[in-house]
């Protein structure tokens, strides 16, 4: 299936070498070169509102997702998950956030109990890691009650651009330009100069079996030499420096082979490339067929035939600019078996560069209404837009999106830098998913979550039944059938977390009826790594923040933000959270008059809405002294104290109150067992029965419902259940703040005063859009962003 696709894509692509026509052979061969493959690769950009945090602090963040071939918006991908790691590689929390036309946006909320130092932020999706790791991102994150302020806890060392020392030691390097010496052929060798003058250096190349010279090496500048020569002897590079002769014995050069380089013959629209070999090697070819494919890490682009001939040991051929990839392209030269015989990689740009011009067209006391266009340029694109004062000091401007999508490591193809393709040592290491197109992938790709479950009623013919799922919240309405075992299953579901969904049975002339569910999980196949594997750092982020390590004190004399649990005196005193539960209690109480016979004896449960998600039946069973019995028709509780079971009509049921309200668990069980238990604000209870009289001697449980969530004297057919995991909200606003800030002074330096992820700019029109802005205060616009048609935008902009 995969081969045939390609042949396909073969059919259609436009033919950019200046060869024959292709034919048949070279179709089927091409097809069945395993080398070669059509996956859809995402590559990852995360602009975040800012760069340093502090513990407690709300992450703003826009991703984009990519295709790796043409950084065009990936429409496939829905789910990404984002990992954060500590400066030991250890997983903190990783959020699933959903993404539409290649984009997401959030917020991720910092832990309070995080230690100092670089973070990690981890881009990735299940897809991805058939191919490589996420993408990574640093972020510095400093804990403001940690005591000692020296400095982050670890730094990351950045890898990316390691000198080779042994050849930085040496006083002179060489490579060729087509990445062999070959016999019997014209080469081209480069020359690379340690100098610690200004003067240029110049020799020869010797030969060694004549003892004379037969090619001048020629300065290109102060670091670079050249020299063309035919090579049919053993030789040795001479410099003259300084009355000093430097000697370098040349290797020996292959004695059959192909070299593969670009030509300096070029124009506006063409790149030329020559095809070297020597008539050794075309006798020793059993077939003279061979084939070149212009590529993108194995993603085919175009391609060309050759039938060698003795007579003829050079070959030229053009590309299309038009044609080549944006970013790094390679061209391969296979034989008729698929064996790679040569190959040149060069790194290609265009010169497109998309302005964006702002102007305020209305300023407000707070806010300012501005315009937003697009230069010069034609196609719909899409910004996030980080707003901060002009004096903020925690944003780093290296970290955007031109230098993160394009994968360009050095200047191909210059005197000025020597090409990483050059000096590897096996051919075809350009094609990094080769081993891939050999074997089933691993991991299938993501589309929401998934969520199964089982009926807990008796039914005869199940498999005439449906169960429907749906999500006020997520706007979701669907069904699935049920199967012979009762169990069913829901998949590419769109639920967010935290939220309710209701299941619901059906028969099959749609009528709904009485039903119990027990949901096993709702979850996705990706699970992040507890380490992460590699602390490689997509963006160069500089060292941010210098001048507010040691203290965290700028030249400014800037105070540091505070918690919002502080209040600032003399010193910093944090309110107790335990006393504001209590007073809580007692307001409840006061407006519960009857949980006052309680007083005294009973144990109060205040629910955390935002951190309690179990239904009412798990929260019971956590509470000691209280066993939740649970068959197919019902749920009890009963008081551990007075026996494990039901014995004889007589039983240990616990009294159960709703709002004040007693309800019979000898009918039904308790009610709404499987409700989510915040819609419930307290849970009083009293196992002792003291208080209440005789009749309640099995003990008391009071539920008293939050606001607008009362359940008592309800008998719904529908089931309400809470998620135990799901996306992340794709949150446009800024979110609030978890700190505040002493001075304007500290606001300026370490807040982000606005933040739009999701800006769509339009060609050919103004762009209206709203940000806060004092009237009095400059700022500063932050814009990244990418077109249709993968056109990377990065601008900053004063206001």
């Amino acid at each position: 299936m995969r081969h045939t696709t390609i042949i396909i894509a073969l059919l259609v692509s436009f033919l950019s070498f200046c060869q024959e026509n292709i034919d048949e052979n070279l179709i089927e061969t091409i097809a069945n070169n395993s080398y070669l493959h059509n996956y859809n690769i995402e590559n990852f950009y995360l602009h975040t509102n800012k760069n340093y945090y502090f513990s407690e602090e709300n992450i703003d963040f826009k991703a984009y997702v990519v295709n790796e071939i043409n950084n065009k918006p990936n429409l496939e991908t829905t789910n990404l998950h984002i990992n954060l790691y500590d400066f030991d590689n250890k997983l903190v929390l990783s959020h699933l956030f959903h993404v539409k036309d290649g984009k997401s946006f959030g917020t991720i909320k910092l832990p309070k109990d995080l230690k100092s130092g670089e973070y990690i932020l981890q881009l990735d999706t299940q897809w991805n890691r058939n191919f490589k790791e996420g993408s990574n991102f640093s972020i510095t994150i400093k804990n403001l009650n940690e005591i000692s302020n020296n400095s982050t806890n670890a730094t990351i060392k950045n890898t990316t651009n390691i000198n080779n020392t042994k050849l930085n030691n040496l006083p002179i390097t060489f490579f060729t330009k087509s990445g062999i010496l070959l016999k019997n052929t014209e080469n081209t060798i480069y020359f690379k100069l340690k100098n610690k003058d200004d003067a240029y250096v110049v020799g020869g190349i010797v030969d060694n079996k004549l003892g004379r010279e037969i090619a001048k090496i020629i300065a290109i500048n102060n670091d670079y030499a050249k020299c063309n020569f035919f090579y049919d002897s053993d030789y040795t590079a001479v410099f003259y420096h300084d009355d000093k002769d430097k000697k370098i014995k040349l290797p020996a050069a292959k004695k059959i082979g192909f070299a593969l380089l670009k030509s300096a013959l070029n124009n506006n629209e063409v790149i030329n490339f020559q095809l070297k070999t020597n008539r050794e090697t075309i006798i020793n070819k059993k077939n003279k067929f061979i084939y070149a494919v212009l590529h993108k890490k194995g993603y085919l682009k175009t391609k060309a035939s050759f039938n060698l001939s003795e007579n003829i040991q050079n070959y030229n051929f053009n590309i299309l600019k038009a044609d080549l990839f944006n970013g790094t392209n390679t061209i391969s030269i296979f034989d008729n078996q698929n064996k790679i015989i040569a190959e040149k990689s060069f790194y290609y740009k265009n010169n497109l560069q998309i302005d964006v011009s702002a102007k305020i067209i209305e300023q407000k006391k707070d806010s300012a209404i501005i315009n937003l266009k697009l230069n010069n340029y034609y196609k719909k694109s899409n910004i996030s837009i980080s707003v901060i004062h002009k004096d903020n000091e925690v944003v780093d401007y290296n970290s955007k999106i031109t230098n993160t999508l394009s994968d360009k490591i050095v200047v191909f193809n210059t005197p000025e830098g020597i090409d990483p393709f050059f000096n590897k040592k096996n051919l075809g290491n350009s094609f990094i998913y080769q081993k891939k197109t050999k074997q089933k992938l691993l991991y299938d790709k993501e589309f929401g979550i998934r969520l199964k479950g089982q009926l807990n009623s008796t039914l005869k013919n199940p498999t005439n039944y449906q169960v429907t799922l749906s999500s006020n919240t997520n706007n979701i309405f669907t069904s699935t059938s049920l199967n012979a075992d009762k169990t069913f299953k829901f998949n590419k579901l769109y639920l967010t977390h935290p939220s309710e969904f209701a299941l619901l049975l059906l028969n099959k002339n749609g009528k709904s009826q009485e039903a119990r569910f027990y949901v096993y999980n709702h979850y996705v196949d990706y699970q992040a790594n507890n380490m992460l594997k590699s602390r490689k750092i997509k963006t160069n982020f500089s060292t941010i923040l210098d001048s507010i390590k040691t203290p965290l004190k700028t030249s400014l004399n800037i105070d540091l933000p505070l918690s919002k649990d502080a209040e600032l005196l003399d010193e910093v005193v944090l309110d107790n959270i335990k006393k504001r539960e209590q007073k809580r209690i007692k307001e409840i109480k006061k407006e519960n008059p009857f949980l006052a016979i309680n007083a005294g004896h009973s144990r109060d449960y205040l629910i955390d809405p935002n951190q309690n998600f179990m239904t009412l039946e798990q929260y019971l069973r956590t509470i000691q002294g209280i066993r939740v019995y649970n068959d197919t028709s019902f749920v009890r509780v009963l008081n551990k104290r007075m026996g494990n079971g039901l014995n004889n009509g007589t039983n240990n049921l616990v009294s159960i109150s709703i709002d004040n309200t007693f309800v019979s668990q000898e009918i039904g069980g308790l009610p709404n067992p499987f409700r989510p238990v915040t819609d419930f604000e307290l849970i009083s209870v009293n196992l002792s029965g003291l208080g209440n009289g005789t009749r309640y001697e099995n003990g008391i449980i009071n539920l008293i419902t939050r606001k607008g969530k009362s359940v008592s004297n309800k008998n719904q057919i529908s089931k309400v259940y809470k998620t135990s995991n799901g996306f992340n909200k794709n949150q446009q606003d800024i979110t609030e703040n978890s700190l505040f800030f002493p001075n304007k002074s500290s606001k300026n330096a370490f807040s982000t005063l606005d933040w739009l992820p999701d800006i769509t700019l339009n060609p050919n029109t103004s762009n209206i859009i709203k940000i806060k802005k004092p009237k009095t205060e400059h700022v500063r616009l932050i814009i990244n962003g990418i077109s249709d048609d993968g056109d990377l935008i990065y601008k900053i902009i004063d206001l």
